[in-house]
């Protein structure tokens, strides 16, 4: 796979080091993947999900999921990706936790970009795990910034082959059934925002799949968003990408993700779609939580309140990232671009000189 994403990209001379690095990684990794291959592939091959959809949390990045995500991941009913399996995929069924506590020295104990709680059991977005798995992801547009043909086609199936379809189909299914069998469990909470305009293509996989979709005020996702880019996503470019790009790509990948979401939600079957504020699950994160079991039709929540209420009290005093003003010229892109977004969740404009 790394073969074919440097056929298909130039890899800045700056980057060689990090380029480096994920060859000797891929070389070093390649045989516990060919092992890992062997022994279980015939098993997770068998998983069925009938009877079993899957719940998907979407929402733009820095829309409030991840707190959605931790909540309901202290649900016992639910299989998720944890950090563990998705840090080392490939031989993810052969070290299982055994070898956590030399993984660990490397893990990071919150996330740059929000200071969240970062361990090897928590959940984790499945994305990064299938960007090891195949180049039919949209994430290796972050790697290759200048490349942004693995987000047109693998997000928003845009210039795709049926063939291209099919296989990012056959990819992702094999992802899911690699955490099903990682979990002994087949009822599946994910958590990806890069589903967010992929409805289509997960009702195809899941006619029955249920859907948690959060939103955000936007001048908040955008700044948040610069960050993770900033803090983050930067550290893993492969190309040189300006500050000004990354701007103009928030900007204007946000609102085709959400576009497309919005054509497509209707597309879901009624009742298995909830829309939720990050407002409205902060200020009130039980009784929404319960208000989403009670909509989707999701039985257990008494059973999973101890947990959820549990990991609530030890973020009491989590502390938000604070944020610089957003410029005139800036706030001005956002009411062109991100309009429709405001009207559509009722989020206000802020009053902008000479607009």
């Amino acid at each position: 796979m790394w073969r074919q994403l440097k056929q298909d990209n130039t890899i800045d001379p700056v980057y060689r080091f990090r380029k480096w690095k994920i060859e000797l990684l891929s070389r070093l990794l390649n045989m516990a993947s060919s092992l890992q291959s062997v022994l279980f592939s015939k098993k997770i091959g068998q998983i069925s999900f009938e009877g079993h959809p899957p719940v998907f949390i979407v929402g733009l990045w820095r829309s409030g999921t991840t707190h959605l995500h931790y909540m309901m991941a202290r649900d016992p009913q639910f299989g998720f990706l944890n950090n563990h399996q998705a840090f080392t995929f490939n031989f993810s069924l052969l070290s299982l936790k055994k070898l956590n506590k030399i993984f660990d020295i490397f893990v990071p104990r919150k996330r740059p970009q929000d200071n969240v709680r970062l361990t090897l059991d928590e959940p984790a977005e499945e994305e990064q795990a299938l960007s090891t798995l195949t180049t039919h992801s949209s994430i290796h547009s972050f790697y290759f910034p200048r490349n942004q043909q693995y987000f047109e086609k693998y997000h928003l199936f845009e210039g795709i082959s049926e063939q291209e379809k099919s296989q990012w189909k056959k990819d992702y299914l094999f992802l899911l059934k690699n955490i099903a069998f990682y979990n002994r469990k087949r009822d599946l909470l994910l958590k990806n925002p890069h589903n967010t305009g992929r409805i289509k293509e997960l009702l195809e996989l899941f006619p029955d799949a249920k859907f948690i979709f959060l939103h955000r005020d936007p001048y908040t996702v955008f700044r948040s968003t610069k960050k993770l880019y900033t803090q983050m996503i930067s550290s893993q470019f492969l190309q040189f990408f300006s500050q000004k790009e990354t701007e103009r790509l928030i900007i204007e990948n946000n609102a085709k993700i959400l576009r497309k979401y919005m054509t497509e939600k209707k597309l879901i079957p009624a009742g298995n779609l909830v829309e939720i504020g990050f407002d409205e699950l902060e200020s009130a994160p039980l009784e929404m939580l319960k208000s989403i079991y009670s909509r989707l039709g999701i039985d257990g929540f008494e059973k999973a309140k101890p947990g959820i209420e549990m990991y609530l009290n030890s973020v009491q005093h989590y502390k938000k990232n604070k944020y610089r003003s957003l410029s005139v010229p800036l706030l001005k892109k956002l009411h062109s671009a991100w309009g429709f977004w405001f009207e559509a969740f009722g989020y206000q404009k802020r009053a902008v000189s000479n607009e």
